[in-house]
């Protein structure tokens, strides 16, 4: 099989023992890249006299920049050179052949008609919590997402009301829409026409779901390779607070409705039908309503400027 160069491209802040691991995982792939590209924006400099004394098995590259996901993943497409550009978080373990699979469908494309992978995130239902109570609460949220037309675990397409479902429960691969942001390959060519959208509030939440409605619009198709596995730790290190998130997550999806989808009635209903769903949400938390509160205030003012929704 005839490779490709790869490059990995990993953006952290603040969680050298979560890098660490994700790089001991990365160490240990049958196909290992042909570069590893890190962008740092951490306060320390432990990542940097970490990759400098170990003995990492490819060639590594060092960045350190100020904080931001979509700047930091910019810089890191910028300062690469592979035909395809493999973005993972800070926190995530691969499984030894992930690099390989994901490869083989871009190999196997012969035509360049997919434009990105994404592969199957494992380990959801183990860290599931297994009390009768737990298992009630996680329903009763699954069913408020779904009334909602929210985010959630379903086929990888978008929902009317522009939010994203993600596969990662099906075993089987095949075309979504929806990339997950902790594991994306791309072609490099992708990038000539689409870029990580600095706008994004805060950190960047919803920037996977930027990305993967920016590939499609380039006129790509988005796979869904299963046999690709990793684990998202999910690491408590450096994780906004219900404020902060809340506020993030309502301003960043009413950015991104006014960007890519439609603005008749029918989809403006479901936006604002889904904004109803996040305060619902958040009910449990007095600081996640304030964000979300935050975030209608701040939509509000944006409806009386020209362009708003």
């Amino acid at each position: 099989m005839t490779s490709l160069i790869i490059s990995v491209i990993i953006c952290t802040r603040n969680r050298f023992a979560d890098f660490e691991a994700t790089i001991g995982s990365l160490a240990k792939q049958i196909r290992l890249p042909d570069e590893l590209i890190v962008v740092d924006s951490s306060d320390t400099e432990g990542v940097h006299e970490y990759l400098n004394r170990s003995n990492i098995p490819m060639p590594f590259y060092y960045f350190h920049t100020r904080p931001g996901l979509t700047y930091q993943r910019n810089v890191g497409i910028e300062k690469s050179r592979g035909q395809l550009l493999f973005f993972f978080d800070d926190d995530i373990h691969l499984e030894p052949n992930y690099i390989e699979l994901i490869e083989k469908v871009f190999i196997d494309d012969t035509l360049g008609r997919i434009g990105a992978v994404g592969g199957r995130i494992a380990g959801m239902k183990r860290r599931e919590k297994t009390s009768i109570f737990h298992w009630l609460k996680k329903n009763y949220f699954n069913m408020l997402r779904h009334i909602f037309l929210q985010s959630d675990f379903g086929t990888g397409r978008f929902r009317y009301s522009g939010m994203p479902t993600h596969p990662h429960l099906l075993m089987t691969s095949r075309y979504i829409e929806c990339l997950s942001g902790c594991c994306m390959a791309f072609r490099r060519q992708v990038f000539t026409l689409a870029r990580f959208d600095e706008k994004l509030r805060g950190y960047g939440q919803m920037e996977d779901a930027d990305i993967s409605k920016q590939v499609l619009n380039a006129g790509y198709k988005i796979y869904y390779e299963a046999s690709a596995v990793l684990d998202h730790k999910i690491s408590a290190a450096d994780r906004l607070k219900d404020r902060e998130l809340a506020e993030m997550t309502v301003l960043n999806y009413a950015y991104l409705f006014r960007k890519h989808w439609a603005q008749n009635l029918g989809r403006k209903i479901a936006f604002y039908w889904t904004l109803l769903g996040l305060f619902v949400l958040y009910i449990h938390s007095s600081l996640g309503r304030q964000g979300v509160l935050s975030g209608f205030k701040q939509i509000v003012q944006e409806v009386r400027t020209p362009n708003a929704i």
